[in-house]
């Protein structure tokens, strides 16, 4: 199963298994209204189609070509980990942080105290 889009509870994936095609070909005269009947699997007959409609009606020689795929949406298998108990950090993130910058600049520092005395 090919995911497409994940959401928080729900899955959108492409429908695989027994007799699902892998595309649905179709296409349609901009000129008119006719339409091409639907291929599973094979886009080659309704290019021959639209030939086909062109040379029956002269003119004619702008389509719209479709391809159609079966999507289902399912429950997501792996819910998302709920958020951590103090919102997210609070301040002990940039807390710790800003210890970590000033710790950094402390030993920078050292040598040169070091050889002041």
């Amino acid at each position: 199963m090919t995911e497409i889009v994940k959401g928080a509870d729900w899955v959108l994936t492409e429908e695989r298994g027994p007799g699902v095609p892998e595309g649905i070909y179709g296409a349609e005269c901009m000129t008119c209204e006719a339409r091409s009947p639907l291929f599973d699997d094979d886009p080659l007959p309704i290019a021959v189609w639209s030939i086909h409609h062109t040379q029956d009606e002269p003119g004619h020689t702008l389509f719209l070509a479709r391809t159609e795929r079966h999507w289902r949406v399912v429950a997501r298998p792996d819910p998302p980990a709920p958020p951590p108990a103090n919102g997210g950090g609070g301040v002990a993130g940039p807390v710790f942080v800003g210890l970590m910058c000033l710790l950094t600049a402390l030993a920078g520092l050292l040598p040169g105290l070091q050889l002041a005395n």
